[in-house]
């Protein structure tokens, strides 16, 4: 018999790997579509703030900074957190600037 025993805790570690890896790859895809949708327009200007691309981004932040919470990429889901308060209560102009740092935690450039 080859790999760990189901019941066994190495079982366990190895399940957990393959669910952590593809957390972070659905988290990146959430993460590009945020980006997709406020980043839209002159970058000059800043982020476009339709009333339906904002509640997209802030459900995807949500989705985002629970899982990447749970799973172990709290950078991450710190910056998604920041993005979607910004996206409900905070002025405009704090967009990009929650939106740069969620750039930054998800190691995309601009």
């Amino acid at each position: 018999m080859s790999g760990p025993a189901p019941g066994d805790a190495a079982h366990f570690d190895d399940a957990f790997a393959v669910l952590a890896e593809r957390a972070h790859r659905r988290n990146l895809d959430r993460t590009d579509r945020v980006l997709e949708l406020l980043s839209a327009g002159d970058p000059a200007a800043g982020p476009v703030l339709d009333p339906a691309a904002r509640d997209e981004a802030m459900q995807l932040c949500h989705a985002l900074a629970g899982s990447a919470g749970t799973f172990g990429g709290h950078a991450l889901g710190d910056a998604a957190r920041r993005l979607e308060t910004v996206l409900r209560d905070g002025p405009a102009d704090a967009v990009r600037v929650a939106l740069d740092g969620l750039r930054a935690a998800a190691g995309r450039t601009p």
